[in-house]
């Protein structure tokens, strides 16, 4: 298989120092923020530096586009909407609902021709059109988009149960614990199966060594994968 035989997707920039902080700060104003003066103030911290964060993110170049606006307003209606209500339950209901809402379209994407996963996994390895094009490659991503809106699902469950069964800050910390567990778990998953499943494909490398290829383009020296 040769890479050159379409045009690669662009490549999203390593994650930075920046991004962890501006993945956790929202989470340590919240709580500080909610145990000294409030909901209301925790909610309008937690929105405004969300929002900084997207922006930043787009300013430095990762592959935002046109979606980032459409964060933008989503985290300020969200944070608007918990403000005037003074409700954990709506602030956080609306995450959950979106959550929800992301498992439905995973699932429909499911159905169609270019699903999620098969969509998305050219921007974070680099995968040549014959791969793409190839029946093996649209099963595994397809049952991976149905597996994971699956997950999701059973995630926005156990947070609404959690809103409904906890304080609010640590409805905050648990669910924090659990989604970064189930994440990783997640990710490790899908990778082990489509690393599986997309070697049946002749030509095909394995994920490893296109994850190897994917930092060495972003300027890192990853061990290789035959160490």
């Amino acid at each position: 298989m040769a890479d050159d035989a379409s045009s690669p997707a662009p490549m999203p920039s390593v994650p930075t120092r920046a991004d962890v902080f501006d993945q956790y700060m929202p989470v340590v104003l919240f709580l500080v923020l909610n145990s000294a003066f409030g909901l209301i103030p925790a909610i309008a911290a937690m929105t405004l530096w969300a929002v900084k964060a997207q922006v930043s993110r787009y300013r430095r170049g990762l592959p935002l586009g046109r979606v980032m606006p459409i964060i933008v307003v989503y985290l300020l209606i969200r944070g608007t909407l918990g403000i005037i209500y003074d409700s954990e339950e709506v602030y956080f209901g609306i995450g959950i609902s979106a959550k929800a809402l992301a498992a439905l379209a995973l699932l429909v994407s499911a159905a169609m021709r270019r699903n999620a996963t098969g969509y998305a996994l050219p921007y974070l390895v680099p995968i040549d059109r014959d791969t793409k094009s190839h029946p093996e490659y649209r099963a595994a991503t397809r049952r991976v988009s149905i597996a994971v809106a699956l997950i999701v699902f059973a995630s926005a469950g156990f947070d609404t149960w959690l809103l409904q069964n906890a304080s609010v800050n640590k409805f905050v910390l648990i669910r924090l614990g659990v989604n970064w567990g189930a994440s990783i778990a997640t990710i490790l998953g899908v990778g082990l199966y489509l690393d599986r499943r997309l070697r049946r494909i002749p030509g095909f490398p394995g994920l490893m060594p296109l994850v190897e290829r994917r930092l060495e383009d972003l300027g890192m020296r990853p061990p290789s994968s035959s160490e």
